[in-house]
């Protein structure tokens, strides 16, 4: 199938062409699907479905590992802008009209949904809870919410539950008002080695972080969060996701690169582990199923786990998304999962409002929101992550159709 003038392929579309490739062809057909810059990768839309499902399978005691989600969301979002800022469609700009176009779209994209959810939120709490509950507006309206929640100690009936995941989107705003910048640098070296100098200063940032919680008092949980919810400590997954964009049509064109991140991930994750049983085991003095926790939490403080537990998602995420830019044959038969896609167009929806769908859920059936110990309370969760997620994609999807996609045409228009 030869492209026409106009036309782009799909990432990883060549793979059901052609069952038997050689090492050349192999590249040169994944060097032909990224010749054209900033091509839409429908696959990756199924990895935020993923990473949404995770973060609510968390939420119902499901899945431990849920959180790493949020960490897949971070390395797509790094990808996702840059191949956006670096497209074909912006080569004439300079840098200052791609900055301002950058900022209008990612406020066109973020802030409508964002600022209703917030609104709806606090209409809420009025009606039925108490003002109180709304002292984290003002962090949630400068997306500071992270800091709010690092330096200040929640008492029980001064915050609302419904807020408690937005620090996320703080982050993520955090990191925008860094990463245009790079467009000042001229060239792809000069970006690169910013995006790297980025990715190694965030171990010492989440080591001074924790540091910096205990010197003034905080307890171990208190410090393990601060690192977990300071956002500079998260930016090398944005980088990472960043460096994948400005080095797409290479790691497309070989194999090889996917594969070498694959075994990377692989041995990151299982040495960090094993290291953590061993050092559990050591605590403990005996073995017992305690030694195998602790390793996996992304809130961790101690012995250097609040360093390095986020390498794992963050190595895990790069691999499979440079997996699916070379076409992957078993990576591309999961996110063609049919729904897996469509979800994932919509996930920054469902994402905002599926807590505050678990907490009515819970209010509306008591085993929900507190399970009775026993046999049946899995299937209990089991139950509540299908009511949540089912309920949670219809809510995203009317919010995806009548708020977030006009302001989508609309940042489209001012795009070009």
């Amino acid at each position: 199938m030869d492209l026409q003038p106009g036309q782009t392929r799909r990432i990883g579309e060549w793979s059901t062409i052609s069952p038997v490739l050689s090492p050349a062809t192999f590249a040169e057909q994944a060097s032909a699907v990224t010749t054209v810059p900033g091509a839409y990768v429908p696959e990756i839309d199924a990895l935020r479905c993923l990473a949404m499902t995770a973060v609510i399978a968390i939420h119902c005691g499901l899945f431990p590992l849920g959180w790493m989600g949020v960490w897949l969301f971070f390395v797509v979002s790094g990808f996702a802008v840059t191949t956006s800022l670096f497209s074909a469609k912006h080569a004439g700009r300079g840098t200052w009209s791609r900055m301002g176009t950058f900022f209008a779209r990612r406020a066109l994209r973020i802030w409508p949904v964002y600022f209703a959810f917030i609104a709806v939120s606090v209409a809420f709490v009025l009606t039925f809870g108490k003002a109180g509950e709304l002292a984290e507006v003002p962090w949630l309206l400068t997306f500071t919410q992270n800091i709010k929640m690092i330096i200040e100690t929640y008492a029980p009936g001064t915050y609302w539950e419904g807020f408690a995941h937005l620090w996320t989107i703080s982050v993520e705003q955090q990191f925008y008002l860094v990463f245009p910048f790079l467009l000042l640098l001229p060239g792809r070296s000069s970006r690169s080695l910013a995006l790297i100098a980025v990715i190694c200063a965030a171990p010492l940032v989440r080591y001074a972080t924790g540091a910096w919680s205990v010197s003034h008092g905080h307890d171990a949980l208190s410090a393990a969060f601060a690192v977990y919810a300071f956002g500079p400590g998260h930016f090398d997954a944005f980088a990472a996701g960043s460096l994948i964009a400005l080095f797409r049509k290479e790691i497309a064109a070989n194999l090889r690169y996917a594969q070498i991140a694959g075994v990377i991930a692989l041995g990151v994750s299982a040495l960090y582990v094993l290291a953590y049983a061993v050092v559990n085991l050591q605590l403990a003095g005996h073995f017992s199923v305690g030694v195998l926790r602790n390793i996996l939490s992304g809130i961790l403080y101690g012995q250097g786990r609040e360093i390095w537990v986020y390498y794992v998602p963050v190595s895990l995420s790069v691999a499979v998304l440079m997996g699916i830019l070379v076409g992957k044959p078993s990576l591309l038969r999961l996110c063609r999962v049919p729904g897996l896609q469509e979800v994932g167009r919509i996930s920054y929806g469902g994402y905002l409002f599926h807590l505050p769908v678990l907490m009515i859920l819970g209010s509306l059936v008591p085993a929900f929101d507190r399970p009775v110990a026993g046999p049946s309370t899995y299937f209990i969760h089991i139950a509540q992550f299908i009511c949540a997620f089912f309920t949670t994609v219809g809510v995203a999807w009317l919010s995806y159709r009548y708020i977030e996609q006009p302001f989508h045409r609309i940042g489209q228009r001012k795009a070009g």
